[in-house]
């Protein structure tokens, strides 16, 4: 079995959200992946710890007036410092890289296929952050660098990614004073000047129909021909892992 670009993984799970984590469960045991479960701070953790007035102004520019406003920022905090409380974990242990999961992630069947392939690209090379999934945004570049990899920039969301740690000291500096959600960080800032890759195809997506606990919505399918002929594709191609 192929070597992993990580040696410690874990799943961001609020605690009363035990249906979230039976279902990760299964899905990281189908994929042959093994990762711990992460403790998600809530927002009644937050006491003492409030969201910065920059977040709250930048919300209120990209949302406009909400009753969930308040609601959003919170959690939006919260979920920041979740994986920050992971990335300061790995660099106190001294882990050379760490996977963050959020508990809505799902994978493709050949998760562990792609990633093994991706992982052994990745020896040599100098990354600093690594997508298993996201969304590519208007301007941004995704540049095939290898079989499996690509150079991205401008990807959101953050459901799915590996943090090397040459960016650790940086992430924590950086995010909690930026102003944005920490996808939003990560895109419009961190990616502007550091090695970032994304495996491809995608590995993980967020689970649809399941009700986001930030934005209150449900997620609904996007239907794009062309993600759908790359996904077929891709399942065609690599079938399902072996581990």
């Amino acid at each position: 079995m192929t070597e992993l670009c990580f040696e410690h993984a874990f799943v961001i799970n609020l605690d009363h959200r035990t249906d979230r984590w039976a279902r990760m469960t299964e899905s990281l045991a189908q994929v042959g992946i093994a990762a711990e479960r992460f403790s998600a701070i809530s927002v009644r953790d937050l006491i003492g710890d409030q969201p910065s007035v920059a977040l709250k102004s930048f919300l209120q520019r990209v949302d406009g007036p909400s009753p969930s406003a308040e609601h959003k920022l919170q959690t939006t905090w919260a979920c920041m410092r979740s994986h920050l409380a992971i990335i300061r974990m790995a660099r106190d242990s001294g882990w050379p890289s760490v996977l963050i999961l959020e508990d809505d992630c799902e994978f493709e069947p050949y998760t562990r296929t792609v990633l093994n392939r991706a992982c052994k690209q990745l020896q040599g090379r100098e990354w600093g952050v690594l997508y298993l999934g996201g969304t590519l945004k208007k301007g941004g570049k995704k540049v095939a660098v290898s079989a499996n990899l690509s150079a991205v920039s401008r990807i959101r969301l953050a459901h799915a990614y590996v943090v090397n740690a040459s960016l650790y000291e940086r992430i924590l500096r950086e995010a909690p004073e930026s102003g944005l959600p920490l996808d939003w960080y990560y895109s419009e800032v961190l990616q502007a000047s550091s090695n970032t890759l994304m495996v491809r195809p995608t590995l993980a997506y967020q689970r649809l129909f399941d009700m986001s606990d930030i934005e209150q919505v449900e997620r609904r399918p996007k239907y794009k021909t062309r993600q759908m002929l790359q996904r077929w594709w891709a399942r065609t191609r690599y079938g399902r892992s072996s581990y």
